[in-house]
């Protein structure tokens, strides 16, 4: 049994039959789903096997040392963010590029192969050890968004891909990436979408001892813009890609794959800004 404060499976497969529910509510043909979603949290009411803890809470500098083995695997959204994001780097020119959180270097690895001089950064030692080897003339430094180990208008242009969910407060995130890009420039930054993570979206993973998950921040889509602006950038694209089949892969998918689909497929899943320095 779980402690009554630990969120459990149970608890969630009921949230996700809800969410279900409430977006088929009042579709026309929809009395047969909502009969079934009914169904579906009856039986779980009643389900003892269901009563198990979700997994572990970390923070994210002991997370990553543990998902930084399977980091690589790939992730569930890496599909849909890539999609939205690489057309966007592709139109750079060769140049210095920042690959801010650059974790094992997925983003980094991508624009070496086009060319680019590549600066990495990450406040994981761990996600940094398996970053180097994949491109052997990087740069990669040890360091925090929101005081990078760069010297002021050092690269041409720069990534930060799915990691600001992981700081309380993105001002100073971008007035650190206003200050090493140099006018001109443009950056990427993509991130788990803020109605996913209002949703109880977290960032789960399989640890040394059963699932483990990272609590992400709520940013606003407002809250990009505001810093960003803030820190003297423009905005020149926004994009909101949604969640497809292959990417709403949670705990309840195999469980209740009907009510796991209908909850969250076409839900947004990232956002993904393009910035240019002023």
């Amino acid at each position: 049994m779980c402690a009554v404060t630990d969120p459990t499976l149970g608890q969630l497969v009921i949230g996700v039959e809800g969410l279900a529910l409430l977006r088929r509510l009042y579709t026309a043909d929809g009395a047969g789903i909502r009969a079934d979603r009914l169904a579906e949290i009856r039986d779980a009411l009643d389900r003892a096997d269901l009563d198990v803890p979700l997994g572990t809470e970390t923070d994210v500098d002991a997370g990553y040392v543990q998902w930084s083995r399977s980091y690589d695997a790939p992730l569930r959204l890496f599909a849909v963010e890539g999609a939205a994001v690489r057309p966007r780097v592709d139109a750079w020119a060769p140049g210095t590029v920042l690959d801010a959180a650059c974790g094992t270097g997925r983003w980094s690895e991508y624009l070496a192969a086009r060319g680019h001089a590549v600066v990495g950064v990450d406040r994981s030692a761990a996600m940094l050890d398996l970053a180097r080897p994949k491109i052997p003339g990087g740069r990669f430094e040890e360091g925090r968004l929101d005081a990078l180990p760069l010297d002021d208008g050092c690269v041409d242009n720069a990534v930060c891909a799915l990691a600001m969910v992981h700081v309380a407060d993105v001002g100073p995130v971008f007035a650190e990436l206003a200050r090493v890009v140099r006018p001109g420039g443009r950056v990427v930054v993509s991130d788990v979408h803020p109605f996913l993570v209002t949703l109880g979206w977290q960032a789960q993973f399989a640890g040394e001892e059963g699932r483990v998950f990272i609590r992400p921040h709520p940013h606003l889509v407002s809250d990009y813009a505001c810093a960003a602006l803030a820190a003297g950038f423009a905005v020149r694209g926004v994009e909101e890609p949604r969640l497809t089949p292959e990417a709403a892969a949670t705990p309840t998918a195999a469980l209740v794959p009907e009510a796991n689909a209908a909850a969250y497929v076409g839900l947004p899943a990232v956002v993904v800004w393009e910035f240019e320095r002023t």
